[in-house]
Order: C-alpha cells, then structure tokens, then sequence
C-alpha cells in the first residue's frame, strides 16, 4: 500500500462536511492538505483545525464553477509543491432542492455547475500541470459522486441529475486515463446520507446518516492502493436507512 506521507492534495469544498473530514484524515496520515473552498474562511477553520493537530494544511480560494479560478487556483498549487501535488479530491458539492415545477433557471444551473463542471475543470487543468513526468506511483483524482447518481427521490431533480453525470463523466475519465496512459488513476465514491450542512434542508433523523469520517476513511483507502489498482466506483450505505434492517 501506498503512503500518504509528503504528498499534497487538493480537496475541493474541503470549508466543510465532507470536505473537512478528508482533509483532516489525510493530513492526520502525513499528507499535506490544500483546502479549497469558495468560503475563505470556512477554508480557514478546517486548517487551523488540521495545524492544532499537528498536520499540515494550506488554504486555497477556489471556485470550481470559474475555469479561470481553477487554473489558476491548479498552477498556484503547483508552483509551491511542484511534484509533490499528486492528488486531488472532486468533493465541492452542492444541493438546492426543489421540486421540478419549482426548479428555477438559477438553482438548476448552480448545481449543475458545482456538482457535474466542477470536476471536469479541476480533473483537466490537474491532469494539464502534473504533466507526464515519470513516477514511480499514479497521481490520483477521486470524484465525490453520491448515491444519488443512482437513486430517485423528489425534490431533488438537479442534484440527482448533476450526479447521475458525474458518475457517467467518471466512468469517462476512467477509460480515458486507460486508453491515453495519463499519469493519473481515476476513483468514483458513491456516499449515502452524512451528518454535513448539505444535508440540513433534509431534515433527516442524525441515526439514519453517516459520519464523514467513515467515507474519508474510503478516500485514504483509494490513495493508498497498489499503483496496478484504482476503484471503479464504490458505494458506501448506511444500514441503519429506512427500510434497512437494524
């Protein structure tokens, strides 16, 4: 297995949630976190959460909707860490429920931008600055999709669709980081419910969601893979959902 120790790696929407946790857990396993966030001072208060731990951890404004911020936000981080930055974890996420004859132009377009465009700018300039240097590991880009991709509930027509093609633009990078040899391997992570701000306009009961620790602990596991392995998609449930036996 694979050490974390020395690596940089970039975690976008890491101001909280799920985000918070895994830059907490890789930082706490030796890697240096480059938390980014829209909300600056969000981004803040998970580094100084990681640095009284005793890890290492930098902030990063980032707007994963802007491909001029996530250039630049991507050269910026390379410049300080040169080869060292090998990682980068598609987390920032957003939901704006609604029902569809609710659904307004804006709230579609903002989840659709954060959650599905997101990626595939921060993936591209990533892939774009590692360049095709020689190493003797993969750098790794770990896409944060949802169970949503593959459920259907209601309310919830933007952010089950923006996952649904996220997961169908993983399973892209996958084939193409086969097909065109990129010094990179590509993860998809499919969560259920977690006790994050997300999801408070849910109003689901604490028991019946996951800690984001849990799933953090899956996003070490894939970092830390043979260089001959990636995971596919992984899906993470809690057992304790309704209709799940307890």
């Amino acid at each position: 297995m694979r050490s974390l120790d020395g690596r940089v790696i970039l975690i976008s929407g890491a101001g909280s949630g799920l985000g918070r946790a895994i830059a907490g857990r890789l930082a706490g396993h030796g890697a240096h976190a480059v938390v980014a966030d829209v909300d600056s001072e969000s981004a803040e208060t998970t580094a100084k959460l990681i640095t009284q731990q005793g890890g290492a951890a930098t902030t990063l404004a980032l707007d994963v909707t802007d491909s001029v911020s996530v250039a630049e936000a991507v050269r910026a981080t390379i410049d300080e860490f040169g080869d060292r930055f090998d990682g980068l974890i598609n987390n920032a996420g957003t939901d704006r429920g609604a029902a569809i004859l609710d659904l307004t132009e804006e709230q579609w377009r903002r989840v659709v931008a954060v959650n599905q465009t997101g990626p595939l700018y921060l993936t591209r300039e990533f892939l774009k600055a590692i360049g095709s240097a020689d190493r003797p590991f993969p750098a790794d880009v770990v896409n944060v999709i949802s169970i949503s991709a593959i459920t259907v509930g209601v309310d919830a027509a933007a952010y089950n669709s923006s996952k649904a093609a996220l997961a169908m633009l993983t399973r892209v990078m996958q084939r193409e980081a086969h097909e065109y040899r990129w010094p990179a391997r590509v993860h998809g992570l499919m969560p259920s419910a977690m006790n994050t701000p997300m999801m408070e306009q849910w109003h689901l009961d604490d028991e019946v969601m996951m800690d984001p620790d849990t799933v953090a602990s899956a996003v070490e596991f894939m970092l830390t893979l043979p260089p001959d392995t990636f995971v596919q998609n992984l899906v993470i449930n809690s057992r304790r959902e309704p209709g799940w036996p307890r």
